[in-house]
């Protein structure tokens, strides 16, 4: 009876330094993707630097700088084109990522979840916050956000979505790449035209 009495507070204590240690196993995880992970001003900042930075729409939609690329030209329209309309490019992602998850009842909830853990960790608690062993500063909130995205994606199938919406928008910037004219072959052409004209 002793012995069967002195053994179970010894079960319970090691169950309860396990617990402590998956614990603190959690928390080292979170620390070193927090140091990676951007924070939430750092992400607003970046959403919004991407549309103010797009390149104007009617000149990236211009039809008459749009040509066939001879093979010569293709390298040299993908390498600029990519860097000078890469803002547009992600403000098109970003777009149908929204269309899509609004059209998706399943992807309505997950962000509406994602959005309510937003609210928590950035509106709610703007400091930092102690939960348990474990203390989120703007950094690991970042972190703990994003991976409680990436799983509420997974639950809803939103994340095979976004992989064919990241092809789609791919291959359209690929063709808008090879015939659009770069920037400085255009401008060339079209004060070129104006001088004839003139």
């Amino acid at each position: 009876m002793n012995s069967a009495q002195n053994g179970t507070p010894r079960s319970d204590g090691m169950e309860g330094s396990a617990g402590s240690q998956a614990l603190a196993a959690a928390a080292g995880v979170l620390s070193a993707l927090s140091a990676r992970a951007p924070s939430g001003d750092d992400m607003k900042g970046k959403a919004l630097a991407i549309i103010s930075n797009s390149r104007p729409w009617s000149e990236f939609a211009n039809s008459s700088q749009m040509s066939v690329p001879s093979v010569s030209e293709i390298r040299d329209r993908v390498e600029q084109n990519s860097q000078y309309y890469i803002y547009n490019y992600a403000t098109i992602l970003v777009a149908l990522s929204v269309i899509t998850v609004l059209v998706s009842p399943l992807s309505i909830l997950g962000l509406v979840a994602i959005l309510g853990a937003y609210t928590f960790l950035y509106i709610l608690n703007p400091d930092r916050i102690q939960v348990g062993p474990v203390s989120l500063d703007q950094r690991t909130k970042g972190a703990a956000l994003a991976l409680f995205a990436l799983i509420i994606l997974w639950l809803t199938g939103a994340g095979s979505t976004f992989i064919t919406l990241l092809c789609v928008v791919g291959c359209v910037s690929v063709v808008h790449m090879l015939l659009r004219k770069p920037p400085g072959e255009a401008d060339f052409d079209t004060a070129f035209t104006n001088g004839s004209a003139v």
